[in-house]
């Protein structure tokens, strides 16, 4: 009878514990999963509901913070071998929220919404450092799925209020990016949507090496004196007014 009560007790303190596990857990395991590259900041709550502010680590070691993240874990889906959760950012109505459903070998978002500064474009190629792009990204899919083969799904990417450190005019436009992925291959479409700055261009990113794109960039009428720096930063001069640029594996 004594033992019988030992595991009862041992059992309920163990749910206990897993119950009421803190958030900042979770921080713990995706700094761990992400090679230090990601961040849960300020973790609030418990591993099941909770919120925290992301961050992100560059490559020369900044952080770039995101807005506050909130989540609620759906705990009948650990009975499946899933972990589905329910992530909505801070300002984003509930019927926006994203749905991640995560497994063994790969994770699958439904409705993905995210928001970034222009910045972390720097982080694909290191040739887009000198230009210092400013603005704010905001990624969109309806479904998207991650896994050790690549990813699957399409997604847009809207670059709003872009701006660079070598012009002085800023805005420069809104652009858009067209995501399609395919396993081992992420192709890439660049247009643009308004501005004074009209770029276009196709890429792709494969799995082992990198970016690979290849564009064109120049001025609307009457503003190539005011963006002549940029556009040669960005490349040669291939035609009249118009500069390719190409982004590379190093």
């Amino acid at each position: 009878m004594g033992k019988r009560v030992f595991a009862i007790f041992a059992l309920v303190y163990l749910l206990t514990l897993l119950i009421t596990a803190p958030a900042s857990l979770l921080d713990k395991v995706l700094q761990h999963a992400s090679q230090d590259r990601l961040l849960l900041a300020n973790a609030s709550g418990t591993v099941w509901s909770g919120s925290a502010t992301p961050a992100l680590r560059t490559q020369d070691g900044r952080l770039v913070a995101l807005p506050l993240l909130r989540w609620k874990i759906a705990v009948p889906s650990l009975f499946t071998g899933k972990i589905q959760t329910m992530l909505q950012w801070e300002g984003q109505p509930p019927a926006s929220a994203t749905e991640a459903v995560i497994s063994f070998n790969q994770v699958e978002l439904h409705h993905a919404m995210l928001q970034l500064p222009a910045r972390m474009l720097e982080e694909t190629s290191t040739m887009l450092k000198p230009a210092q792009f400013r603005g704010q990204l905001q990624i969109q899919g309806d479904h998207l799925v991650f896994s050790s083969r690549g990813v699957e799904g399409s997604a847009i990417v809207d670059w709003r209020q872009a701006s660079s450190a070598l012009s002085s005019i800023a805005p420069l436009g809104d652009y858009r990016l067209a995501l399609n992925g395919s396993g081992d291959r992420l192709h890439i479409g660049l247009t643009t949507s308004s501005g004074i700055l009209l770029l276009e261009g196709d890429g792709n990113w494969l799995a082992g090496r990198g970016l690979e794109f290849h564009g064109k960039a120049q001025a609307s009428a009457g503003n190539y004196d005011n963006l002549t720096e940029l556009l040669h930063h960005l490349g040669p001069e291939i035609s009249p007014g118009v500069h390719g640029f190409s982004l590379t594996p190093l």
